[in-house]
């Protein structure tokens, strides 16, 4: 199995849809088709800064300054980013900061 490249590309798309293989095969092959694109699609945009490499290879119809970095603030990457600061030294190791919901302040929506 590990040598069959189109599997293995089939079985990506599967587990991002949470669909069996066979469900998978059911689908038309230009559906089938879109869907395995549009993986491969999002595997090649940068995670860190949501961009594609051929949108600023002017070779393959980019342009060098495709994009302009503005600064956003968001407030819940703030508050995560006080709080793995406020850890002290090897109590930080490892450590993830994820956000909960504050239940208080839904229910008074």
């Amino acid at each position: 199995m590990g040598a069959d490249g189109g599997l293995l590309l089939e079985l990506d798309v599967c587990a991002e849809y949470r669909i069996p293989h066979s469900v998978f095969l059911s689908w038309s092959d230009e559906d089938r088709d879109k869907a395995i694109w549009h993986h491969i699609w999002r595997r090649q945009t940068c995670k860190s800064c949501g961009t594609r490499p051929d949108e600023w290879d002017e070779s393959r119809g980019g342009h060098r300054y495709a994009y302009v970095a503005e600064p956003r603030r968001c407030r819940g990457c703030e508050v995560k980013e006080a709080a793995h600061a406020s850890l002290v030294g090897d109590e930080g190791r490892g450590v993830h900061i994820v956000m909960l919901r504050n239940e208080e302040v839904a229910r008074e929506s």
